[in-house]
């Protein structure tokens, strides 16, 4: 009679398989064998965003519950700015991203969960330099600022690679600098960390936010098609329906818009 075999024995097989082809009388170090490399975009609170040598926020808190649940460890080591945590994923050197739009370059090397949550992408301009924005057109022929390596949605991708002029800043205070100068008009970035990220710099009162979105994005988790952990997928879509139906990823999100 065949024994079935189970995930945590494929998975086994697997990682020895790639970590196990050095010198065979080398001892194996059990850490990678069993921690998932878990990392996300450093400045992107509350879901996620860099605390010292990790990740946190609440992306990274589901994902810890989720695989927790599933007997698995993680590790949330930051690994840079968001265009190297990508590139890392593209490579399989980290195994999942605690949240990320959906966009078509991105769909060709991960695969995503179901959304568990959802995020406005507003645009943030200096206190009293608010204009009339009711449609992306308006913003053609503005100087814009944006964060190097962000998304804001496929469609709006699309349209400000063919219409817009974008400087692209490697942190939010270079971003925010910039609007604040007068060297742009505005700033796209996501709302609630936007926000966030104002509010820990005391200088939310020298900045506003347009009433209307760029967009509304889901956010979801990822994993590098390079991962062994991929045969994880359903079992996350099921934590994440359960999570949020009980309430969970709602509380993770208020806990830490609170910190």
């Amino acid at each position: 009679m065949n024994t079935p075999v189970t995930k945590g024995a494929w998975i086994a097989v697997l990682l020895l398989m790639v970590n196990g082809c050095g010198n065979a009388s080398s001892p194996v170090d059990p850490g990678p064998l069993v921690s998932i490399q878990v990392s996300g975009h450093p400045e992107w609170p509350p879901i996620m965003y860099q605390n010292g040598a990790v990740i946190d926020g609440a992306g990274a808190a589901l994902v810890g519950k989720i695989f927790e649940g599933l007997q698995l460890r993680t590790a949330f080591p930051y690994k840079g700015g968001w265009d190297e945590v990508q590139a890392k994923a593209r490579s399989g050197e980290v195994d999942v991203l605690v949240a990320a739009y959906k966009t078509t370059e991105r769909l060709t090397y991960m695969l995503y969960s179901d959304p568990y949550t959802t995020d406005p992408v507003a645009l943030f301009v200096a206190k009293g330099k608010a204009f009339t924005f009711d449609s992306w057109n308006v913003l053609v022929g503005k100087k814009g600022v944006a964060m190097v390596g962000d998304s804001y949605g496929q469609q709006f991708d699309d349209f400000a690679a063919a219409n817009l002029q974008l400087v692209r800043a490697e942190t939010s205070d270079e971003a925010y600098a910039l609007v604040a100068t007068g060297k742009a008009d505005y700033f796209i970035n996501s709302l609630y960390a936007g926000r966030n990220q104002l509010k820990k710099a005391g200088t939310s009162a020298n900045f506003e936010t347009l009433p209307k979105f760029v967009a509304e994005e889901n956010f979801y988790i990822t994993i590098s098609k390079k991962s062994p952990f991929v045969i994880y997928l359903d079992d996350i879509n099921r934590a994440i329906a359960r999570y949020k139906a009980d309430g969970t990823i709602a509380a993770l999100i208020a806990q830490y818009s609170n910190k």
